[in-house]
């Protein structure tokens, strides 16, 4: 009896052993049956952090939609540094490594995104553009014209130049200063002088070029000396720390203002900007990704404006320049810098 009763355990024991590999095997199989998607990240400059803030914003909202790397996700990220050969030869390697779709982060990561992709079946979702419209990404927000969409980072001049006029009522003389080879910075300057004589203001354009940086405090000081203010649309190239620091330091020499479009510029010693919320336009993003994951065409998503938008003061700089605010207007401001 005793043997029999010790058989009867061993084989109780496989028993029990057989089902738990049979489970393990099921388990682990449906496991690799779940899709896995692939994406190919264009991140056109790491050097701005908005840009930066954005992708996380993305990888940020696919997590909270299900989407993990390594887990149903495999993301190849690459930074181009504002170099459009490198974004089209980028973008050409992610059409040939047949990706699920492209993340254009920056204007010109779309349009690079958009050539490569001309007659494949790759869409395109681009974020933290300044003017889709009129850059040539989109033909409208409803119709794409194109197997693309995403998230606009646009906030209307006439919006940002309202806030403007709340801290500088008596302003009369606007400088507007870009890059003249980022078609976001054309576009949004080009609107910023039209919408300043819808203020009674007289604006003065004062471009630079990639090749005459070198010379930008020259350029700077031309507006300087003449202006009340200095506005700085959506432009990577001027949006850059070093550009940007230059920017300040010489319109604090002569004691004007600069206003910009990033709370991030703010910080750094901008006056004021009104802005779109740099993380949630990434993670709003994400939302048309997924649905394109799950079998919509990126035709039939229309593209979208930044839901949120923040109003950032630098107290600290109002102070330096003797600019006084009314109380009221700073009780309005979601991002203070003291």
């Amino acid at each position: 009896m005793g043997i029999v009763f010790l058989m009867e355990g061993k084989w109780k024991n496989c028993y029990y052993l057989f089902f738990f590999l049979l489970f393990s095997v099921l388990l682990f199989g449906c496991r690799e049956k779940l899709p896995k998607y692939h994406i190919g990240v264009l991140q056109w400059t790491e050097k701005v952090y908005p840009y930066r803030l954005t992708y996380q914003g993305v990888i940020d909202g696919l997590h909270d939609l299900g989407f993990q790397e390594s887990v149903n996700l495999t993301i190849d990220y690459r930074n181009v540094e504002q170099d459009r050969k490198l974004a089209y030869e980028i973008s050409q390697d992610f059409v040939k490594d047949n990706v699920d779709l492209i993340v254009a982060l920056g204007t010109g990561s779309s349009l690079a995104a958009i050539r490569a992709t001309d007659h494949t079946p790759i869409p395109v979702v681009f974020s933290i553009v300044g003017s889709p419209e009129t850059t040539g990404i989109i033909d409208s927000f409803s119709e794409a014209g194109g197997n693309i969409t995403g998230v606009s980072m646009k906030v209307p001049v006439q919006e940002q130049f309202q806030k403007i006029h709340k801290i500088l009522p008596r302003l009369k003389r606007l400088g507007i200063l870009y890059c003249t080879e980022m078609p976001q910075a054309v576009a949004t300057g080009m609107e910023a002088a039209g919408t300043a004589e819808k203020f009674g203001w007289t604006s003065a354009v004062q471009t630079v070029s990639q090749k005459a940086l070198p010379f930008l405090r020259k350029q700077v000081e031309m507006l300087a000396r003449k202006m009340d203010a200095i506005y700085i649309p959506t432009d990577p190239v001027l949006g850059t720390a070093e550009n940007l620091d230059l920017v300040i330091r010489v319109a604090d020499e002569h004691g004007i203002p600069v206003f910009g479009v990033a709370e991030e510029f703010v910080k750094r010693g901008v006056l004021a900007a009104y802005h779109c919320d740099y993380y949630e336009i990434g993670r709003q993003a994400a939302g048309p990704i997924v649905r394109i994951f799950k079998g919509v065409n990126a035709r039939d998503i229309p593209s979208q404006k930044p839901i949120i938008k923040k109003w950032s003061l630098n107290l600290r700089k109002a102070d330096q320049l003797g600019i006084n605010i009314d109380r009221a207007l700073i009780m309005t401001v979601d991002n203070l810098i003291n």
